[in-house]
This record gives structure tokens, sequence and C-alpha cells, in this order.
């Protein structure tokens, strides 16, 4: 099974791709990108459609059976340019699932904390060792982790059933 976990941090989406095999333990997915950036010579619907069609092309390459999304801790005090970045953003990775038959799922800091063994406000804080990796690979603190950790959390719980 492979598993693409997602966080969305800063107007960025932040990837963290595990593989596991039948009867194995999880293993980073080689080759999976680490973050997409939205174009920013672009606005609206055409970054919007830009993101869209970035994001689908990943999905193709990493044919993942699950993308799962890291759900958000902030509930309040959005500005409106925060709110739709994020929105815009999930929209468009949500369509992308759907188009190429993936499933989607979020879930919540509190579920993959309890799952990975941290305070769900201390997901960046997860280990990289955890999923084998001797060094932490870039981006990990700024949502990285948390993706992989989210991705862990899902194979680890039996969230797929």
């Amino acid at each position: 099974m492979k598993v693409l976990g997602v966080a969305v941090s800063s107007g960025v989406l932040h990837f963290g791709a595990l593989d596991v095999p039948q009867g194995a333990t999880a293993a980073v997915l080689a080759g999976a990108p680490a973050r997409l950036v939205p174009a920013v010579g672009l606005s609206g619907a055409e970054r919007l459609a830009d993101t869209f069609d970035r994001i689908t092309q990943d999905l193709r390459i990493l044919a993942p059976d699950a993308v799962v999304l890291v759900g958000t801790r902030k509930h309040g005090n959005w500005t409106y340019k925060e709110a739709t970045e994020r929105i815009s953003l999930i929209s468009a990775l949500m369509l992308s699932c759907a188009q190429q038959n993936v499933l989607y799922k979020e879930l919540k800091t509190e579920q993959i904390g309890r799952v990975v063994g941290i305070p769900p406000a201390s997901l960046g804080t997860f280990s990289h060792e955890t999923i084998g990796l001797t060094q932490r690979p870039p981006y990990w603190n700024a949502g990285r982790g948390a993706a992989f950790a989210a991705a862990l959390a899902y194979v680890t719980d039996g969230s797929e059933n």
C-alpha cells in the first residue's frame, strides 16, 4: 500500500509518501516530491487550475492508494487570504484525488498524535528515524514531518478500513 500524507502550511502542500508492502514495515517512497509550492506568477482561477494539474501529475506518478490530509488545529482568527489559500489547496487536492480514484481522508491532529505517540500540537517533532531515515529531510519542520506522521498513523491505525 502506498500512502501520501499531506500537510498544508504557509500556502504550501508538504508531502510524506510511504510504501507499506503487505506484511512489511513502512518505508519512505523513493522519488516522491517533498512539497508543492503554488505558482507565484499566477492568481485566482489560473493558479487553482495550475495547482490542480500539478497535484494530479504527482498523483499519477506516485499512484498512492490513499491521500491523508493533516487537519488544521487553527479554528479561528483566519485572514481571508490565509483561509482562501488553504481552502484552494485542499480543494485542488480533493478534486485531484476524486479524478484519479484515490481515497482521500482527513485525520485530526489528535488522532495522528495518539497513534504516533506525540502531542497533537507537536507533530513537527515527529522523528524521521521512526520511518527509517538517518537524516532529517528538507522542509521537515515546515510540514513534511507532520505529513509523514499522518501517513504512518493511517497505515498503523488501520484507518484504511
